[in-house]
């Protein structure tokens, strides 16, 4: 019954009659003879149960097996251009399904038909799967390789090319110039960890970038760089714009901590540069601090220029003793008034008629304003008095004796616009944090210090940052496009 229905199928099936060669080479005689007498018997059938015939060059493969081939069998058509195709059926209720191809140039697809690489895999779960169960460090998951391109390649239209997990390192590199190469219209690399979001050690750049943006960081470290170079690098930046761009609407945009210089800047222009935006409160471009009593919180070596309005609790000069320049400093205080005044001063011996004319800069009269005089008489008892005041930058001065010496000073209000426009107001409130603290609280006393820290920058003194562009999130996979090839 078996034999029969097995030899009706063919007929139906194929022109060729039974005893055809054609037909012996799709069904072996001792193929079907089996199955007969295995259905005969109430038995089932083993393939291979006996040594399969060796295969001659012109014999196809045998569903027996075939003990021995040449190079001339193979399997797949013989028309050109033809692929070999692979299909199942999932279940009793499903159609026969295509799952894999070989076409005619030599390449697999697998959930597509047109595959346009050696291997290429379409799904909407993992494409590839590879497990190396080794117990050494020397097994690959999955190995790549190419002399000139890429040994790996991963491409994502809207998420992760390439992604690496593992209890050390989720991705490693190594290249005779770059370990890891990335490119992207908005991260060439994106990588996020608990600690530190990229981690980086060289014996001389622990992470060396550039770009419009060199280095972007987030995370409870952003960017952390480490050398075992002691005349190396932790972490080098540069950039068209900004080597270093650090951006924190919390702290700080950069930190930097050591044990001799926290931060370091060198230029030929402006080594160190702060500016702080606000347009209102007390804000600080730059500020200083230091934790001892006779340090500095900022130390000039040089010239320093204020382009405003200097404020201290006091000051003075600090030089070499000129008697001791060895051994001793010398410092004098500053002299303090309510008013933006300004002292001239110098000597002048009046003539036989007991007058003089006393020469005033020629600026005088255009920076100053309520002059006030000081006279005295140097070497003899006489009376002197300013006979002329002010007036075109000189005046006049007369004693009641000839030829006497008279030491003299004139002051004047500072008139120029500067001042006019930032006059010093001698006494105001205070107000805000400042109220009900001091600037100098005195040993023993229980007032309140006034804050001295610039506090946490807020939002509207935060600066400009580069343009950001949403980070990669687990997405399900799609379709990834192909290579090129």
């Amino acid at each position: 019954m078996i034999l029969e229905a097995v030899m009706s199928t063919c007929s139906e099936s194929s022109p060729s009659a039974p005893d055809s060669t054609e037909f012996e080479s799709r069904f072996p005689r001792r193929l079907l003879f089996a199955g007969a007498a295995a259905g005969l018997a109430g038995t089932a059938v083993i393939a291979g149960a006996a040594p399969a015939q060796a295969a001659s060059a012109t014999t196809p493969w045998m569903l027996g097996g075939n003990s021995g081939v040449t190079t001339s069998n193979f399997i797949g058509p013989t028309t050109a251009g033809v692929p070999l195709i692979f299909k199942t059926k999932a279940n009793s209720t499903s159609a026969v399904v295509e799952k894999m191809r070989l076409t005619a140039d030599g390449k697999v697809g697998i959930g597509v038909t047109s595959p346009a690489a050696k291997l290429d895999i379409v799904t909407s779960g993992t494409a590839v799967q590879g497990k190396s169960i080794g117990t050494t460090t020397s097994g690959r998951g999955l190995l790549g390789s190419s002399p000139n391109g890429y040994g790996v390649q991963g491409t994502s239209t809207n998420n992760v090319g390439v992604r690496g997990e593992g209890t050390t390192a989720g991705v490693s590199g190594k290249g005779n110039t770059y370990g890891i190469v990335g490119e992207a219209t908005s991260y060439g690399a994106y990588l996020n960890g608990g600690l530190a979001g990229v981690y980086a050690s060289g014996g001389n750049y622990g992470v060396l970038a550039t770009g419009a943006t060199g280095v972007s960081g987030s995370g409870v470290t952003g960017v952390s760089g480490y050398s075992t170079d002691a005349n190396s690098n932790g972490v080098y930046g540069s950039g068209g714009q900004y080597g270093v761009h650090g951006v924190n609407a919390r702290t700080a945009g950069v930190r930097g901590d050591s044990g001799y210089v926290g931060v370091w800047g060198e230029a030929p222009t402006y080594a160190l540069f702060g500016s702080a935006t606000a347009t209102t409160g007390q804000v600080y471009g730059v500020y200083g601090t230091t934790a001892s009593p006779n340090g500095y919180a900022v130390f000039a070596q040089g010239n320093a220029h204020v382009n405003g309005t200097l404020s201290k609790a006091a000051g003075s000069f600090r030089i070499d003793h000129p008697l001791d320049p060895d051994k001793k400093w010398l410092s004098h205080s500053f002299v303090e008034s309510p008013d933006m005044m300004n002292i001239y001063n110098g000597n002048v011996t009046t003539d036989g008629s007991g007058t003089a004319t006393v020469g005033l800069p020629a600026y005088f009269a255009a920076l100053n304003r309520d002059f006030r005089y000081q006279l005295t008489v140097i070497g003899d008892f006489a009376q002197v008095v300013v006979s002329k005041e002010v007036a075109n930058n000189s005046f006049a001065i007369r004693t009641d004796k000839p030829n006497v010496k008279v030491s003299w000073q004139v002051t004047g209000i500072r008139q120029d616009s500067y001042a006019a426009e930032h006059p010093i107001v001698v006494e105001t409130a205070k107000t805000g944090t400042d109220a009900g603290t001091r600037q100098f609280v005195p040993k023993g006393s229980t007032a309140k210090a006034a804050p001295t820290g610039p506090g946490s920058p807020s939002a509207s003194i935060t600066p400009a940052s580069p343009a950001d562009v949403a980070k990669p999130q687990d997405k399900a996979a799609g379709t990834t496009p192909a290579p090129a090839y």
